[in-house]
């Protein structure tokens, strides 16, 4: 498998492209409100990844976005992260995959390419309500109540709520250890990852989830991550 980071623009609208298809391949139970803007920022100044396999390196699959504090600030104002140096911290969202394959992929991928980027700590923003995503991140620590998101509403206009929920210290080292052990290649700064594909069932990487659905609930929002 190749994780690739998408740096032009064609490129980063084929990453659009692939997330409107996921979601549109489940429907959608909630949207960002109309002068929401959070989404939009992710997608235009974060970076994007996407998960490719070497047998076709042309399809899209999946992907992520993922930016560091000293680059934009987080999402939301929840957690206080003043514990931790802005240059360490990551925030990872806009989550999106094609297939249960793809989704373990992207975790693994995501893990080994925290490890190099040094990474102290990963900020995550599941949804919590209406449907509660965030307990499939078991070996996440939440930070904080839950909050209701001003930027989004189910299409029925109730409110819409998520949790923020970290990995760092020595469960984020095991995570990088889990997801580096079969080996891996990794070219032009960082921006071309190659690792061996995950066994399905076999990863006890971040959620641990087995079933595509719940994964590709996660796609629906792409405000924050994991949406």
């Amino acid at each position: 498998m190749e994780l690739r980071l998408l740096a032009t623009d064609a490129e980063r609208n084929t990453y659009r492209a692939g997330m409107m298809e996921a979601r549109a391949s489940k429907g959608g139970k909630f949207r960002e409100t109309e002068r929401s803007r959070v989404s939009e920022i992710q997608l235009t100044f974060a970076r994007l990844y996407g998960v490719f396999d070497e047998g076709n390196p042309n399809r899209l699959l999946g992907g992520f976005s993922i930016h560091c504090l000293n680059e934009f600030s987080q999402s939301f104002p929840i957690p206080n992260l003043n514990h931790l140096p802005p240059s360490g911290v990551y925030e990872a969202g806009q989550l999106w995959a094609l297939s249960h394959e793809a989704a373990l992929a992207l975790r693994k991928g995501s893990m080994i390419l925290l490890g190099l980027l040094q990474a102290q700590a990963l900020l995550i923003y599941p949804l919590i309500i209406p449907r509660d995503i965030s307990q499939f991140y078991k070996v996440f620590k939440r930070v904080g109540p839950p909050f209701e998101l001003p930027f989004a509403e189910t299409v029925t206009g109730d409110k819409v709520y998520m949790q923020a929920m970290l990995l760092e210290g020595d469960e984020l080292r095991r995570q990088v250890e889990l997801a580096s052990r079969d080996g891996f290649e990794t070219r032009r700064s960082h921006t071309l990852v190659r690792f061996l594909a995950p066994a399905i069932g076999g990863s006890g990487m971040i959620d641990r989830s087995k079933r595509p659905s719940l994964i590709m609930e996660q796609e629906l929002m792409r405000t924050g991550t994991d949406n």
